[in-house]
């Protein structure tokens, strides 16, 4: 393990199984560690956090809903769902999925994604490591009405189960709906060091992928239909498989503007990548793990013919150790200053990048959370578009930019 946990604490998120077992890998010379080069316009920021509430357990994500009520929505890894309203934490759970879950090693509730049309469907999309077996659940549960306070169990009705029954770590299980209206999903590679399930590669095996679905319709006696486009539809492969290659996509968002995918992959060896996936890819493969990052990593596992997507930018090891991948901002309030730059961050490190294309990073001398604990399992966006963050510690805060 390239990092502990502090006494006490029983959560590795997103990743901290960051081994340096492996082959070598070959020098990088693109990207830079520590004080990455400023970005181009970039420069005279200044990215600092402004705390809004705190009290929750080992929060996994922070997300908001299409419902017009402006809440804020705190997942914690023990099965719960917390509502932040005005900046005040609701003590009665949006969601209780606790006897439901297993919280070992990166188990837990992972992620709530809300339909687009939840005003109208009032439908919601939950995953979750299962208590009995750790496999990963994709499951719908709905609303009274949107505005509702709480969402009772009975609704839950899992729609995608993968199979994560060796090692306890590698989910990934964020949920998030793109711009074409489908369900995307990200599975780790099923935990351990060196993909050695040998999984992110197989098209026949759903981990260490993104998958993508519509579980708006039914087919063939699933709760889901596959969309025509999917890359393995009629070929051999699993047709649920959007991307193939990766090691533990624990975080990735939608940038709706630009019509792409940013996906933060923890890396094991050297690097943490970030990869902007267009819409319609022609490269679906992102190589894990015949390669990490921009770099040979198993090169027995590499094949002639694959044409792996490269990443969009990199981190090095020790700068980060454990990539959480963010958000292009789109809000109102800092467009001037930070409009279209992606920000991500690191959850041992806690530093915190802006990034745009082209143009390198910027590394905030600003860390994110307190120093005792680690930093950012998961960055999320308003209704507003304005980005908060949420930290091991328990503590939501959200973003804020000035010259």
């Amino acid at each position: 393990m390239r990092r502990t946990f502090l006494a006490g604490v029983a959560l590795s998120l997103p990743v901290l199984l960051a081994c340096t077992a492996g082959p070598p890998v070959t020098a990088d010379t693109t990207s830079t560690g520590v004080g990455d080069v400023e970005a181009s316009g970039l420069a005279g920021v200044r990215i600092s956090w402004a705390r809004v509430t705190s009290g929750f357990s080992s929060p996994t994500q922070v997300t908001s809903a299409p419902d017009g009520t402006n809440r804020l929505f705190v997942v914690e890894k023990s099965g719960r769902v917390k509502i932040v309203r005005s900046g005040k934490k609701l003590k009665k759970p949006y969601i209780n999925l606790s006897r439901k879950v297993t919280t070992n090693g990166e188990g837990g509730l992972l992620s709530v994604a809300f339909s687009p049309r939840f005003r109208n469907d009032k439908r919601l999309f939950v995953a979750y490591a299962k208590r009995q077996g750790g496999d990963l659940i994709v499951a719908s549960m709905r609303a009274s009405r949107p505005a509702a306070s709480q969402i009772r169990n009975k609704t839950l009705k899992p729609l995608l189960r993968v199979e994560h029954s060796q090692f306890d770590n590698h989910y990934g299980g964020q949920l998030a709906f793109g711009p074409d209206g489908n369900l995307y999903i990200g599975t780790g590679d099923g935990g351990g060091s060196n993909d050695q399930l040998n999984t992110a590669q197989k098209r026949t095996d759903l981990r260490g992928k993104i998958l993508r679905i519509n579980p708006h319709r039914t087919c063939g006696g699933k709760r889901y239909c596959i969309p025509k486009s999917n890359p393995f539809v009629g070929k051999r492969g699993r047709p649920e498989i959007y991307l193939l290659g990766l090691r533990n996509p624990w975080r990735f968002s939608f940038d709706f503007r630009s019509d792409s995918l940013w996906i933060g992959d923890v890396g094991q060896g050297d690097q943490e990548e970030v990869n902007r996936v267009p819409r319609n890819p022609g490269r679906i493969n992102l190589g894990w793990s015949c390669r990490e990052g921009n770099q040979v990593f198993i090169a027995s596992r590499c094949r002639a013919g694959v044409q792996y997507l490269n990443p969009a930018t990199v981190v090095r090891h020790p700068a980060g150790e454990s990539i959480t991948g963010g958000f292009v901002y789109r809000g109102e309030r800092y467009r001037k200053l930070i409009g279209g730059a992606y920000v991500f961050g690191d959850y041992v490190t806690r530093r915190v990048w802006l990034y745009k294309p082209g143009r390198g990073k910027h590394a905030q001398a600003q860390r994110l959370g307190p120093s005792q604990y680690n930093g950012p399992t998961s960055f999320g966006v308003s209704s507003r578009d304005e980005i908060y963050a949420a930290t091991y510690d328990g503590t939501l805060w959200r973003m804020r930019a000035s010259r």
